[in-house]
């Protein structure tokens, strides 16, 4: 759906993807990750990378409000705009979307598209 609704209509170079794969499932090993890189693997744009420790999802998890008390990101779509400085915490995304439960930042590709558009121009 992401593929195909947002990277698949965002032609531009300018965009960058970073995905970023923590275990999460007990299934969830770095074995499985190779498999499901295959994904992006077209995907000239894309970079990966395993987060073995859950460690950038925890930090999300402090400065974001997760859906049903959650203190783990994952599964969760950010948007920012190019230049954005990284330091000790992350970011506050300029948007963001989720899987995680139902509510007004459930992932929706068309609204995720036209976010990252509308970032883009600025």
């Amino acid at each position: 759906m992401v593929l195909d609704k947002v990277l698949g209509q965002i032609s531009s170079d300018d965009l960058a993807i970073h995905v970023i794969w923590t275990p999460v499932l007990p299934s969830d090993k770095r074995s499985s990750v190779d498999r499901a890189r295959k994904l992006f693997s077209k995907e000239t744009r894309a970079t990966q990378y395993w987060d073995g420790e859950q460690d950038l999802g925890k930090a999300y998890g402090k400065i974001l409000e997760l859906p049903n008390g959650r203190e783990l990101a994952w599964d969760i779509y950010f948007v920012y705009a190019a230049g954005v400085e990284w330091n000790d915490t992350p970011p506050i995304p300029d948007d963001w979307q989720h899987q995680l439960g139902r509510d007004e930042r459930s992932l929706d590709g068309d609204k995720l598209r036209e976010s990252i558009i509308s970032i883009m121009k600025q």
